[in-house]
Protein backbone atom coordinates (compact mmCIF):
# COMPACT_ATOMS: atom_id res chain seq x y z
CA UNK A 1 0.00 0.00 0.00
CA UNK A 2 1.43 3.45 -0.96
CA UNK A 3 1.22 6.72 0.96
CA UNK A 4 -1.10 9.33 -0.63
CA UNK A 5 0.84 11.69 -2.83
CA UNK A 6 3.70 9.28 -3.47
CA UNK A 7 4.42 7.18 -6.56
CA UNK A 8 4.40 3.32 -6.28
CA UNK A 9 7.83 1.74 -6.04
CA UNK A 10 8.85 0.24 -9.40
CA UNK A 11 8.61 -3.55 -9.45
CA UNK A 12 12.26 -3.83 -10.47
CA UNK A 13 13.40 -2.03 -7.27
CA UNK A 14 11.07 -3.78 -4.77
CA UNK A 15 12.66 -6.02 -2.17
CA UNK A 16 12.20 -9.63 -3.16
CA UNK A 17 11.10 -12.11 -0.57
CA UNK A 18 13.80 -14.77 -0.03
CA UNK A 19 12.59 -18.37 0.22
CA UNK A 20 14.08 -20.36 3.04
CA UNK A 21 14.92 -24.09 2.88
CA UNK A 22 11.78 -24.71 4.90
CA UNK A 23 9.73 -22.87 2.24
CA UNK A 24 11.15 -25.15 -0.45
CA UNK A 25 10.38 -28.19 1.66
CA UNK A 26 6.76 -27.08 2.05
CA UNK A 27 6.47 -26.60 -1.72
CA UNK A 28 7.80 -30.09 -2.36
CA UNK A 29 5.61 -31.68 0.28
CA UNK A 30 2.47 -30.15 -1.19
CA UNK A 31 3.05 -31.64 -4.64
CA UNK A 32 0.76 -34.60 -5.52
CA UNK A 33 3.82 -36.76 -6.18
CA UNK A 34 6.41 -38.65 -4.15
CA UNK A 35 9.73 -36.78 -4.23
CA UNK A 36 12.84 -38.64 -3.19
CA UNK A 37 16.62 -38.42 -3.07
CA UNK A 38 18.70 -41.59 -3.30
CA UNK A 39 22.39 -42.19 -2.71
CA UNK A 40 24.52 -43.09 -5.73
CA UNK A 41 25.41 -46.75 -5.39
CA UNK A 42 25.95 -49.71 -7.71
CA UNK A 43 22.56 -51.25 -6.94
CA UNK A 44 19.57 -50.00 -4.92
CA UNK A 45 20.82 -46.92 -3.07
CA UNK A 46 20.00 -45.74 0.42
CA UNK A 47 17.15 -43.21 0.44
CA UNK A 48 18.29 -39.83 1.74
CA UNK A 49 14.87 -38.20 1.61
CA UNK A 50 11.27 -39.19 0.86
CA UNK A 51 8.43 -36.66 0.87
CA UNK A 52 5.56 -37.28 3.32
CA UNK A 53 3.11 -37.96 0.46
CA UNK A 54 4.63 -41.46 0.33
CA UNK A 55 2.45 -42.58 3.19
CA UNK A 56 -0.75 -41.21 1.64
CA UNK A 57 0.00 -42.41 -1.88
CA UNK A 58 1.93 -45.62 -1.23
CA UNK A 59 0.71 -46.56 2.22
CA UNK A 60 4.27 -46.63 3.61
CA UNK A 61 5.64 -43.83 5.77
CA UNK A 62 8.71 -41.85 4.78
CA UNK A 63 10.51 -43.14 7.88
CA UNK A 64 9.89 -46.75 6.80
CA UNK A 65 11.17 -46.02 3.31
CA UNK A 66 14.38 -44.49 4.60
CA UNK A 67 14.98 -47.15 7.27
CA UNK A 68 14.78 -50.13 4.90
CA UNK A 69 16.38 -49.81 1.47
CA UNK A 70 14.82 -53.12 0.33
CA UNK A 71 11.27 -51.97 1.03
CA UNK A 72 11.02 -50.46 -2.47
CA UNK A 73 12.17 -53.72 -4.06
CA UNK A 74 9.63 -55.75 -2.11
CA UNK A 75 6.83 -53.31 -2.97
CA UNK A 76 7.36 -53.66 -6.75
CA UNK A 77 4.87 -56.04 -8.36
CA UNK A 78 6.56 -59.46 -8.90
CA UNK A 79 5.80 -59.36 -12.64
CA UNK A 80 7.58 -55.99 -12.97
CA UNK A 81 10.41 -56.43 -10.47
CA UNK A 82 13.17 -57.84 -12.66
CA UNK A 83 12.50 -55.32 -15.43
CA UNK A 84 12.60 -52.36 -13.02
CA UNK A 85 15.72 -53.54 -11.19
CA UNK A 86 17.51 -54.05 -14.51
CA UNK A 87 16.60 -50.49 -15.54
CA UNK A 88 17.86 -49.27 -12.15
CA UNK A 89 21.18 -51.13 -12.54
CA UNK A 90 21.62 -49.73 -16.05
CA UNK A 91 21.01 -46.17 -14.82
CA UNK A 92 23.60 -46.60 -12.06
CA UNK A 93 26.16 -47.98 -14.50
CA UNK A 94 25.67 -45.34 -17.21
CA UNK A 95 24.52 -42.48 -14.93
CA UNK A 96 21.84 -41.76 -17.54
CA UNK A 97 18.36 -40.65 -16.35
CA UNK A 98 16.14 -43.39 -14.94
CA UNK A 99 12.57 -43.67 -16.29
CA UNK A 100 10.23 -46.59 -15.77
CA UNK A 101 6.51 -47.37 -15.40
CA UNK A 102 5.67 -50.17 -13.00
CA UNK A 103 3.23 -51.39 -10.38
CA UNK A 104 3.51 -51.06 -6.61
CA UNK A 105 1.63 -53.37 -4.25
CA UNK A 106 0.59 -51.36 -1.20
CA UNK A 107 0.47 -52.90 2.30
CA UNK A 108 -3.33 -53.27 2.06
CA UNK A 109 -2.94 -55.36 -1.14
CA UNK A 110 -3.92 -52.70 -3.67
CA UNK A 111 -2.01 -52.46 -6.95
CA UNK A 112 -1.16 -49.00 -8.24
CA UNK A 113 0.75 -47.89 -11.33
CA UNK A 114 3.58 -45.34 -11.05
CA UNK A 115 5.76 -43.39 -13.42
CA UNK A 116 9.16 -43.17 -11.76
CA UNK A 117 11.78 -40.77 -13.14
CA UNK A 118 15.10 -39.76 -11.62
CA UNK A 119 18.08 -37.66 -12.71
CA UNK A 120 21.59 -37.52 -11.27
CA UNK A 121 22.47 -34.35 -9.36
CA UNK A 122 26.14 -33.44 -9.68
CA UNK A 123 28.44 -31.28 -7.62
CA UNK A 124 30.46 -28.25 -8.71
CA UNK A 125 33.23 -30.45 -10.08
CA UNK A 126 30.78 -32.74 -11.91
CA UNK A 127 30.96 -35.47 -9.31
CA UNK A 128 27.70 -37.43 -8.77
CA UNK A 129 26.00 -36.48 -5.50
CA UNK A 130 22.59 -38.16 -5.43
CA UNK A 131 19.60 -39.19 -7.55
CA UNK A 132 16.67 -36.77 -7.51
CA UNK A 133 13.43 -38.55 -8.42
CA UNK A 134 9.66 -38.20 -8.74
CA UNK A 135 7.04 -40.95 -8.50
CA UNK A 136 3.70 -40.04 -10.10
CA UNK A 137 0.58 -42.17 -9.60
CA UNK A 138 -0.70 -43.07 -13.11
CA UNK A 139 -3.20 -45.76 -12.07
CA UNK A 140 -6.15 -43.89 -13.55
CA UNK A 141 -4.35 -43.36 -16.84
CA UNK A 142 -3.40 -47.03 -17.03
CA UNK A 143 -7.00 -47.98 -16.32
CA UNK A 144 -8.11 -45.84 -19.25
CA UNK A 145 -5.47 -47.43 -21.47
CA UNK A 146 -6.55 -50.93 -20.40
CA UNK A 147 -10.17 -50.05 -21.17
CA UNK A 148 -9.20 -48.71 -24.58
CA UNK A 149 -7.20 -51.88 -25.29
CA UNK A 150 -10.14 -54.03 -24.18
CA UNK A 151 -12.46 -52.06 -26.45
CA UNK A 152 -10.00 -52.44 -29.33
CA UNK A 153 -9.85 -56.21 -28.74
CA UNK A 154 -13.64 -56.34 -28.58
CA UNK A 155 -13.94 -54.40 -31.84
CA UNK A 156 -11.41 -56.68 -33.54
CA UNK A 157 -13.22 -59.76 -32.24
CA UNK A 158 -16.52 -58.38 -33.53
CA UNK A 159 -14.89 -57.66 -36.90
CA UNK A 160 -13.55 -61.21 -37.10
CA UNK A 161 -16.95 -62.65 -36.16
CA UNK A 162 -18.59 -60.56 -38.89
CA UNK A 163 -15.98 -61.78 -41.36
CA UNK A 164 -16.60 -65.39 -40.33
CA UNK A 165 -20.34 -64.88 -40.63
CA UNK A 166 -19.93 -63.33 -44.08
CA UNK A 167 -17.61 -66.17 -45.09
CA UNK A 168 -20.15 -68.70 -43.84
CA UNK A 169 -22.91 -67.02 -45.83
CA UNK A 170 -20.71 -66.88 -48.94
CA UNK A 171 -19.76 -70.51 -48.47
CA UNK A 172 -23.35 -71.68 -48.03
CA UNK A 173 -24.54 -69.73 -51.07
CA UNK A 174 -21.71 -70.98 -53.25
CA UNK A 175 -21.88 -74.59 -52.11
CA UNK A 176 -25.65 -74.56 -52.37
CA UNK A 177 -25.38 -73.41 -55.99
CA UNK A 178 -22.60 -75.82 -56.91
CA UNK A 179 -24.34 -78.77 -55.28
CA UNK A 180 -27.84 -78.09 -56.48
CA UNK A 181 -26.96 -77.34 -60.11
CA UNK A 182 -25.41 -80.73 -60.94
CA UNK A 183 -27.88 -82.51 -58.67
CA UNK A 184 -30.79 -80.92 -60.52
CA UNK A 185 -29.24 -81.95 -63.84
CA UNK A 186 -28.65 -85.53 -62.65
CA UNK A 187 -32.19 -85.77 -61.29
CA UNK A 188 -33.77 -84.32 -64.42
CA UNK A 189 -31.77 -86.53 -66.77
CA UNK A 190 -32.43 -89.63 -64.64
CA UNK A 191 -36.18 -88.96 -64.64
CA UNK A 192 -36.07 -88.61 -68.43
CA UNK A 193 -34.29 -91.97 -68.79
CA UNK A 194 -36.76 -93.53 -66.37
CA UNK A 195 -39.85 -92.50 -68.32
CA UNK A 196 -41.43 -95.36 -70.26
CA UNK A 197 -43.61 -93.08 -72.34
CA UNK A 198 -40.63 -91.43 -74.01
CA UNK A 199 -38.94 -93.26 -76.82
CA UNK A 200 -35.23 -92.49 -77.25
CA UNK A 201 -32.63 -93.79 -79.61
CA UNK A 202 -29.50 -95.52 -78.36
CA UNK A 203 -27.50 -92.39 -79.23
CA UNK A 204 -29.82 -90.17 -77.17
CA UNK A 205 -29.62 -92.53 -74.20
CA UNK A 206 -25.85 -92.53 -74.47
CA UNK A 207 -25.82 -88.71 -74.54
CA UNK A 208 -28.03 -88.42 -71.44
CA UNK A 209 -25.88 -90.94 -69.59
CA UNK A 210 -22.79 -88.94 -70.50
CA UNK A 211 -24.34 -85.76 -69.14
CA UNK A 212 -25.22 -87.55 -65.90
CA UNK A 213 -21.61 -88.73 -65.63
CA UNK A 214 -20.26 -85.20 -66.24
CA UNK A 215 -22.44 -83.72 -63.51
CA UNK A 216 -21.58 -86.54 -61.12
CA UNK A 217 -17.90 -85.79 -61.69
CA UNK A 218 -18.53 -82.13 -60.82
CA UNK A 219 -20.14 -83.17 -57.56
CA UNK A 220 -17.32 -85.57 -56.80
CA UNK A 221 -14.69 -82.89 -57.46
CA UNK A 222 -16.47 -80.37 -55.23
CA UNK A 223 -16.86 -82.81 -52.33
CA UNK A 224 -13.21 -83.92 -52.63
CA UNK A 225 -12.03 -80.30 -52.64
CA UNK A 226 -14.03 -79.42 -49.56
CA UNK A 227 -12.89 -82.51 -47.67
CA UNK A 228 -9.24 -81.93 -48.64
CA UNK A 229 -9.40 -78.30 -47.56
CA UNK A 230 -10.77 -79.37 -44.19
CA UNK A 231 -8.03 -82.00 -43.76
CA UNK A 232 -5.37 -79.44 -44.65
CA UNK A 233 -6.79 -76.97 -42.12
CA UNK A 234 -6.61 -79.66 -39.45
CA UNK A 235 -3.04 -80.58 -40.43
CA UNK A 236 -3.72 -84.24 -41.09
CA UNK A 237 -2.46 -84.38 -44.70
CA UNK A 238 1.13 -85.48 -45.24
CA UNK A 239 2.76 -85.50 -48.72
CA UNK A 240 4.03 -88.83 -50.07
CA UNK A 241 7.06 -87.76 -52.08
CA UNK A 242 8.18 -90.12 -54.83
CA UNK A 243 10.53 -89.54 -57.78
CA UNK A 244 8.13 -88.74 -60.62
CA UNK A 245 8.28 -87.53 -64.21
CA UNK A 246 5.92 -84.57 -63.74
CA UNK A 247 5.72 -83.99 -67.51
CA UNK A 248 4.43 -87.49 -68.16
CA UNK A 249 2.10 -87.27 -65.14
CA UNK A 250 0.53 -84.04 -66.41
CA UNK A 251 0.17 -85.30 -70.00
CA UNK A 252 -1.67 -88.38 -68.74
CA UNK A 253 -3.83 -86.32 -66.39
CA UNK A 254 -4.92 -83.96 -69.18
CA UNK A 255 -5.71 -86.93 -71.43
CA UNK A 256 -7.88 -88.48 -68.71
CA UNK A 257 -9.68 -85.14 -68.20
CA UNK A 258 -11.04 -84.94 -71.74
CA UNK A 259 -14.25 -86.59 -70.57
CA UNK A 260 -15.20 -83.53 -68.49
CA UNK A 261 -13.31 -80.92 -70.53
CA UNK A 262 -15.75 -81.51 -73.38
CA UNK A 263 -14.90 -79.69 -76.61
CA UNK A 264 -12.42 -77.33 -74.94
CA UNK A 265 -9.05 -77.23 -76.73
CA UNK A 266 -6.19 -77.98 -74.33
CA UNK A 267 -2.62 -77.70 -75.61
CA UNK A 268 0.14 -79.52 -73.72
CA UNK A 269 3.82 -78.54 -73.97
CA UNK A 270 6.26 -80.39 -71.69
CA UNK A 271 9.93 -81.15 -71.13
CA UNK A 272 11.18 -84.18 -69.19
CA UNK A 273 10.99 -83.10 -65.53
CA UNK A 274 11.79 -85.71 -62.88
CA UNK A 275 11.45 -84.53 -59.28
CA UNK A 276 10.23 -85.92 -55.95
CA UNK A 277 6.55 -84.95 -55.55
CA UNK A 278 3.26 -86.36 -54.35
CA UNK A 279 1.79 -87.49 -57.68
CA UNK A 280 -1.82 -87.52 -56.46
CA UNK A 281 -1.50 -83.94 -55.19
CA UNK A 282 0.06 -82.80 -58.49
CA UNK A 283 -2.87 -84.31 -60.37
CA UNK A 284 -5.30 -82.42 -58.13
CA UNK A 285 -3.36 -79.20 -58.72
CA UNK A 286 -3.56 -79.54 -62.52
CA UNK A 287 -7.19 -80.70 -62.37
CA UNK A 288 -8.23 -77.65 -60.35
CA UNK A 289 -6.25 -75.24 -62.53
CA UNK A 290 -7.87 -76.70 -65.64
CA UNK A 291 -11.33 -76.53 -64.04
CA UNK A 292 -10.64 -72.91 -63.06
CA UNK A 293 -9.57 -72.01 -66.62
CA UNK A 294 -12.62 -73.71 -68.15
CA UNK A 295 -14.96 -72.07 -65.64
CA UNK A 296 -13.66 -68.54 -66.13
CA UNK A 297 -13.18 -68.38 -69.89
CA UNK A 298 -15.48 -68.69 -72.91
CA UNK A 299 -15.78 -72.16 -74.47
CA UNK A 300 -14.31 -70.89 -77.74
CA UNK A 301 -10.90 -70.17 -76.16
CA UNK A 302 -8.01 -72.58 -75.69
CA UNK A 303 -6.09 -73.55 -72.56
CA UNK A 304 -2.36 -74.33 -72.58
CA UNK A 305 -0.55 -76.50 -70.02
CA UNK A 306 3.24 -76.33 -69.81
CA UNK A 307 5.75 -78.27 -67.70
CA UNK A 308 9.51 -77.72 -67.50
CA UNK A 309 12.41 -78.02 -65.02
CA UNK A 310 13.05 -74.86 -63.01
CA UNK A 311 15.56 -74.06 -60.23
CA UNK A 312 16.00 -77.70 -59.32
CA UNK A 313 12.24 -78.32 -59.19
CA UNK A 314 9.30 -78.40 -61.58
CA UNK A 315 7.32 -75.47 -63.00
CA UNK A 316 3.74 -76.09 -64.12
CA UNK A 317 1.90 -73.33 -66.00
CA UNK A 318 -1.79 -73.35 -66.96
CA UNK A 319 -2.59 -70.42 -69.25
CA UNK A 320 -5.89 -69.21 -70.68
CA UNK A 321 -7.15 -66.55 -73.09
CA UNK A 322 -9.67 -64.99 -70.73
CA UNK A 323 -9.90 -61.61 -69.03
CA UNK A 324 -6.86 -62.15 -66.81
CA UNK A 325 -6.56 -61.28 -63.13
CA UNK A 326 -5.97 -57.65 -62.02
CA UNK A 327 -2.71 -57.28 -60.13
CA UNK A 328 -4.39 -56.11 -56.93
CA UNK A 329 -6.45 -59.33 -56.75
CA UNK A 330 -3.75 -61.86 -57.60
CA UNK A 331 -3.02 -62.83 -54.01
CA UNK A 332 -6.62 -62.90 -52.78
CA UNK A 333 -7.90 -65.41 -55.32
CA UNK A 334 -5.90 -68.16 -53.60
CA UNK A 335 -7.96 -67.72 -50.44
CA UNK A 336 -11.00 -69.98 -49.91
CA UNK A 337 -14.31 -68.83 -51.43
CA UNK A 338 -12.69 -65.99 -53.41
CA UNK A 339 -13.05 -65.79 -57.20
CA UNK A 340 -11.98 -62.27 -57.98
CA UNK A 341 -13.95 -59.01 -58.38
CA UNK A 342 -15.45 -59.55 -61.82
CA UNK A 343 -16.59 -63.11 -62.32
CA UNK A 344 -18.37 -63.62 -65.66
CA UNK A 345 -21.73 -65.30 -65.85
CA UNK A 346 -20.29 -68.45 -67.38
CA UNK A 347 -18.07 -69.07 -64.34
CA UNK A 348 -20.03 -70.28 -61.31
CA UNK A 349 -17.94 -71.87 -58.58
CA UNK A 350 -17.48 -72.22 -54.86
CA UNK A 351 -13.99 -70.70 -54.84
CA UNK A 352 -12.16 -73.65 -53.26
CA UNK A 353 -10.11 -74.97 -56.19
CA UNK A 354 -7.39 -72.30 -56.24
CA UNK A 355 -7.10 -72.33 -52.45
CA UNK A 356 -6.50 -76.06 -52.66
CA UNK A 357 -3.88 -75.55 -55.40
CA UNK A 358 -1.96 -73.14 -53.15
CA UNK A 359 -2.19 -75.41 -50.10
CA UNK A 360 -1.07 -78.52 -52.02
CA UNK A 361 1.87 -76.62 -53.51
CA UNK A 362 2.93 -75.38 -50.07
CA UNK A 363 2.58 -78.89 -48.70
CA UNK A 364 5.24 -80.04 -51.21
CA UNK A 365 7.55 -77.10 -50.43
CA UNK A 366 6.42 -75.07 -53.43
CA UNK A 367 4.35 -72.01 -54.18
CA UNK A 368 1.70 -70.73 -56.60
CA UNK A 369 1.12 -67.36 -58.23
CA UNK A 370 -0.63 -65.83 -61.22
CA UNK A 371 0.68 -63.35 -63.75
CA UNK A 372 -0.43 -61.91 -67.08
CA UNK A 373 -0.14 -64.22 -70.06
CA UNK A 374 1.73 -62.96 -73.12
CA UNK A 375 -1.00 -61.83 -75.50
CA UNK A 376 -3.61 -61.45 -72.74
CA UNK A 377 -5.25 -63.78 -70.28
CA UNK A 378 -3.99 -65.40 -67.10
CA UNK A 379 -0.96 -67.59 -66.51
CA UNK A 380 -1.29 -69.64 -63.31
CA UNK A 381 2.09 -70.99 -62.24
CA UNK A 382 3.04 -73.64 -59.71
CA UNK A 383 6.63 -74.25 -58.68
CA UNK A 384 7.26 -77.56 -56.90
CA UNK A 385 10.43 -78.22 -54.95
CA UNK A 386 12.39 -81.41 -55.54
CA UNK A 387 11.39 -82.96 -52.22
CA UNK A 388 12.55 -79.95 -50.16
CA UNK A 389 10.96 -76.67 -49.07
CA UNK A 390 12.23 -73.48 -50.68
CA UNK A 391 10.93 -69.91 -50.30
CA UNK A 392 11.18 -67.79 -53.42
CA UNK A 393 10.17 -64.25 -54.27
CA UNK A 394 7.46 -63.88 -56.95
Amino acid sequence: MTTPGTEPEPASTRRREQLTPDDYRQLIERLPVVVYAEAVEDDVGQLLYVSPQAERILGISAEEWMADREIWVRAIHPDDRERVLEANRLANQTQAPFACEYRIVTPDGKVRWFSDEAALVRGAQGEPRYWHGLMLDITERKGTEALEQALAVERETARQLRAVDELKSTFLQAVSHDLRTPLAAILGLSITLERRDVEMSEEEIYELAGRITTNARKLDRLVRDLLDLDRLDRGIVEPKLVKTDVAELVRRMVEDSKAWLGERTVLVETEPTEVSVDAAKVERIVENLLANAVRHTPASTAVCVRVRPDQGGALIAVEDEGLGVPEEHRAGIFEPFRQGPEVPEYSPGVGVGLALVARFAELMGGRVWVEERDGGGASFRVWLANGRPLILDP
